[in-house]
């Protein structure tokens, strides 16, 4: 007999507020026998977009019948819009509901204004720090978070004489690079600043990190504060003053409602849940937690560990793609992804693929209609450690193979997360008892990669049928997922061309990796494979919309982009370097990947043709090479 439960629907990027959610329904539900289903998302386009509705599609998965009552945490833009346009049904159904975070027509909600919190943080600056030129960034302007942030600031400024300057306000979308964008756009606008209050921690790091490369630092140059309380605000120097949401009581409070519903009880539809400020160093309030009082000896040893913590958890990430990056067929990708899992603090894990994904010829299709094929192919799973050996087929109704079913009386979380590229539902990845994967986006990255590969792995098995059929006229090269020779002769000619007619310049790089043949004969021909994957994965990077990245035979590679003049070109080269050097030093690998580059500009009134400027950036590399061999050292020398 199957044990009763709950469902959580969930669409979140703040891993962390999602844990601590998930841990205080988790509180609540102790004694009761019954287990959390978590069906989250990671949503980050809009509302019409196909990714989107891709991610969302998750929550077509359960039969919710079947469950006791539901959970909603959807508190992200278009969250709610996109439930009311394409899954209606969740709202109708005849069960106990009640919101996270969002009022939600007709359900029960646990909320929190943040009025009172975020106009505490205003007023502090004021009073406490004597701050009057107090500038503010905010988040999506429709989202009603930014809208309550944003009056509260404007409220707190009011109510002390301050007055409201149009160029000291200004939206964005509530990450971390806006937080860079802002600080520029009020640098460019010359306004002195004493404060800043940003809608929350991810934007507040951004401008501080802007603002560092800018020589300038909280809070000797400015005051900063954010919101959400998150890891990397407690994690940053200073730490970032900002406001804790309680997540863990949010989560305890809205399961206990929902128990109260289920027991036939009235309830209020408007909870309110108290949030509180978080005074730190980066409004020059040092709080304890930040070790003000530890000698440098025990400062020296904190940091160490830090970026201990940090190089691990990036190494693991690098393992996630560097392993299913080689994965060139379902039973290499099965194992690589049992290899990568295992890594992690969780009781079992499977990924459940569509049966029309598996079997199919052709690349996946999208649909806007909701939902998941009847029957699920099981590839990779595995509980306690131990890998699954055989694959199996399961129906969609039982939404995980047997070996994971729990019976006891413990509550157990199982955390379903869509499988989509593009749009296309290629099925879903289950973790479970595994919210320690939330924290950091770990969870996050993990599906994404893993959605990319497999999603790679199923067209390369799809362009392995179709180039039999079609002599391999494709655009695309399978290993880098680069244009190939056909699409430098498609996209490269077109851009020459419109850089002609435009009078703007191009600039055409040659590279050739040094000593691939090197890392095939002593590593081997995958290893050589993925040294090309990872230097490709640079290229692609640092590519943007108005440049083409080209693997054009072998180990040679071609990029082929719009450029204003020969430093902005150089600043490319550099940013590549970079980018290279980073990869290098986070791989772990035994040998490195390096290249030898070479590039010349187009003059768009000049005779020679595309071809030709390949040929001299060709023959510049080859110099740039002979100079490498002369200093080249052994991959084994220290």
């Amino acid at each position: 007999m199957k044990k009763r439960k709950i469902a959580l629907l969930a669409a979140s990027w703040d891993g962390e507020v999602m844990e601590a959610t998930i841990r205080g329904i988790k509180s609540r539900m102790e004694g009761t026998g019954m287990d959390l289903h978590v069906f989250m998302c990671f949503p980050a386009f809009g509302l019409d977009s196909p990714e989107n509705f891709g991610h969302y599609n998750i929550f077509a998965l359960p039969n919710l019948e079947e469950y006791e009552g539901i959970l909603f945490s959807i508190n992200v833009v278009h969250g709610y819009d996109m439930i009311k346009r394409y899954f209606p049904n969740l709202l109708s159904l005849p069960l106990p509901k009640v919101s996270i975070e969002l009022e939600m027509e007709g359900i029960p909600s646990v909320v929190f204004s943040g009025y009172g919190a975020e106009y505490q943080l205003v007023e502090h600056l004021i009073v406490e720090h004597g701050c009057r030129k107090i500038n503010y960034v905010g988040g999506s302007p429709d989202h009603p978070d930014n809208i309550i942030r944003k009056k509260a600031y404007m409220d707190a400024l009011t109510a002390h004489g301050i007055e409201i300057e149009e160029a000291r306000v200004r939206d964005y979308a509530f990450v971390e690079v806006n937080g860079r964008q802002a600080y520029e756009d009020f640098k460019k606008l010359g306004l002195e600043t004493d404060a800043v209050v940003c809608a929350n921690d991810a934007m507040a790091l951004g401008y501080c990190q802007a603002a560092e490369e800018d020589g300038k630092y909280p809070p000797e140059d400015f005051l900063i504060v954010g919101y959400d309380n998150d890891e990397n605000a407690k994690g940053f120097t200073p730490m970032i003053s900002s406001v804790d949401k309680d997540s863990f009581g949010m989560g305890h409070e809205a399961c206990d409602i929902l128990f109260r519903i289920m027991n036939g009880e009235e309830v209020a539809l408007c909870h309110a849940h108290e949030q509180k400020p978080v005074w730190r160093g980066s409004c020059g309030c040092y709080s304890e937690e930040e070790g003000m009082e530890l000698t440098p000896k025990q400062l020296r040893r904190q940091m160490y560990y830090r970026v201990k913590a940090e190089s691990e958890y990036f190494d693991k990430l690098n393992g996630v793609r560097q392993n299913l990056a080689l994965s060139d067929n379902e039973g290499l990708f099965g194992y690589y992804l049992d290899e990568t899992l295992t890594k992690y603090d969780l009781y079992g894990y499977c990924m459940c693929i569509n049966q029309s994904i598996y079997y199919g010829t052709h690349q996946p299709e999208f649909s806007w209609e909701a939902g998941y094929d009847d029957e699920l192919y099981v590839l990779g799973g595995g509980r306690g450690g131990v890998r699954e050996e055989e694959s199996q087929i399961i129906q969609r109704t039982d939404l995980v193979p047997d070996y994971l079913q729990q019976e006891d009386e413990t509550v157990h979380d199982y955390i379903f997360v869509p499988m989509q590229k593009n749009g296309p539902c290629l099925g879903y990845l289950v973790l479970v008892d595994a919210t320690s994967v939330l924290f950091r986006r770990m969870l996050l990255y993990i599906s994404a990669t893993v959605n990319n590969a497999y999603y790679n792995l199923r067209n390369l098995e799809n362009l392995r049928k179709m180039n039999k059929r079609l002599d391999n006229v494709y655009v695309k090269d399978a290993l880098t997922d680069m244009y190939n020779r056909f699409g430098y002769m498609r996209d490269g000619y077109a851009m020459f061309e419109k850089s002609r007619v435009y009078g703007k310049p191009l600039v055409v790089m040659f590279m050739d990796m040094d000593r691939l043949k090197d890392i095939n004969d002593i590593f081997g021909h995958s290893q050589g494979d993925n040294a090309l994957i990872l230097f490709s994965d640079v290229l692609k990077r640092c590519v943007a919309d108005e440049k083409i990245a080209v693997r054009y035979g072998g180990d040679e590679f071609l990029i082929i982009g719009a450029v204003e003049n020969k430093e902005e070109a150089e600043l490319f080269k550099h940013r590549l370097e970079t980018e290279l050097s980073d990869m290098n030093a986070a791989s772990g690998l035994p040998y490195p990947i390096e290249a030898s580059i070479g590039y010349v500009l187009t003059d768009p009134k000049g005779k020679d043709e595309l071809d030709d400027y390949v040929k001299q950036a060709d023959e510049l590399m080859y110099d740039v090479k002979r100079q490498n061999r002369k200093n080249r050292k052994s991959f084994f020398d220290k």
